[in-house]
């Protein structure tokens, strides 16, 4: 029975051990099942990869490590895999295009956060642990709002790792003719020079 969680409409962007992947989905089934967080899939994280992608990879990576925490002979910290699961997947719940003109010069590095903790409690009924953990995620760049619990730290961690990854790996290359094309409008003598050879 264990193999048929999650179902495979989700299962290929969840990285866990067989084993793990039954608790995980029962903590997660009714937001990726969801159509409000199907939406995310809309929205671009970082270089290709989605909202939703990069949701799903930072709460797998938060409960692997979580696991692996309440794995250890020594501390064995208490840890509530289904407030950490939740956050994770939320953690981003912000509900619109960060690239666009406006919103990549506002000050979304700091106050998305708050709207996917808001998006969170309103939409799937966080709890007050779940919406701190959301808040939190993004220590220490919102400098006053440190994580006060370990499974924030965790998802603070996992989403810092995921990041990195998705914009070194997973770049955007935007291409005309086989070549990069610069990111701006080319200098006034190059566009000029393209124009005569055409």
């Amino acid at each position: 029975m264990a193999a048929s969680f999650p179902p495979r409409h989700i299962n290929s962007g969840i990285s866990l051990s067989p084993g793990s992947r039954e608790p995980f989905y029962r903590y997660a089934k009714d937001i990726l099942e969801s159509d409000q967080f199907a939406v995310c899939r809309d929205f671009i994280q970082h270089g290709t990869v989605s909202v939703y992608a990069h949701s799903v990879a930072v709460a797998s990576l938060s409960f692997s490590m979580a696991c692996f925490l309440r794995d250890v002979p020594f501390g064995r910290p208490r840890i509530n895999l289904r407030s950490l699961v939740r956050a994770a997947l939320l953690h981003d719940f912000f509900l619109y295009d960060w690239h666009t003109p406006e919103r990549m010069w506002s000050l979304h590095g700091w106050t998305h956060p708050v709207t996917a903790a808001r998006n969170a409690e309103k939409m799937f009924g966080a709890s007050q642990k779940e919406y701190s953990l959301i808040r939190t995620h993004m220590w220490p760049y919102t400098l006053l709002h440190p994580p006060r619990h370990l499974e924030g730290w965790l998802i603070c961690l996992a989403d810092k790792l995921c990041s990195a990854g998705e914009t070194l790996f997973h770049r955007k290359k935007i291409r005309s003719g086989g070549r990069k094309t610069p990111a701006g409008p080319l200098p006034l003598d190059r566009a000029a020079r393209k124009e005569k050879k055409r």
